[in-house]
């Protein structure tokens, strides 16, 4: 029995810190462009919500906006100006909306990852 219940228990973790993957479309040249507009848009995996997105979206309104489109799973991110941290903002909206990696070029990254690469200053 305490076996099974320490399979169980494992399974279940193992289960539930699945990181989910969102995607950036295009290559770094428009990333940068992207970024030079004060936009950014991810796709977001499937079982992530409009619900999930807004109520993330809820606590960084001072960094940036988020329009989410359900249909395309795309979530825009339009920068406030004047403000250093936003970029920076967007590893713990990812991470509360429970996206663990991003996949951008045919490559997977972790957040930290592609911030430090393409999003850090």
């Amino acid at each position: 029995m305490k076996k099974l219940l320490s399979i169980l228990s494992i399974v279940f973790f193992t289960l539930s810190s699945y990181g989910q993957t969102a995607k950036v479309e295009g290559t770094a040249e428009e990333l940068k462009k992207g970024l030079a507009e004060n936009t950014l848009v991810f796709i977001m995996p499937a079982d992530v919500s409009k619900d999930i997105v807004e109520k993330s979206a809820q606590y960084y309104t001072d960094y940036f906006s988020v329009d989410f489109d359900e249909s395309s799973q795309k979530a825009k991110l339009t920068f406030i100006e004047g403000q250093e941290n936003n970029r920076r903002v967007i590893t713990r909206f990812l991470l509360s909306s429970k996206v663990r990696t991003i996949r951008f070029e045919e490559k997977e990254y972790t957040i930290m990852e592609f911030y430090a690469n393409f999003l850090e200053k």
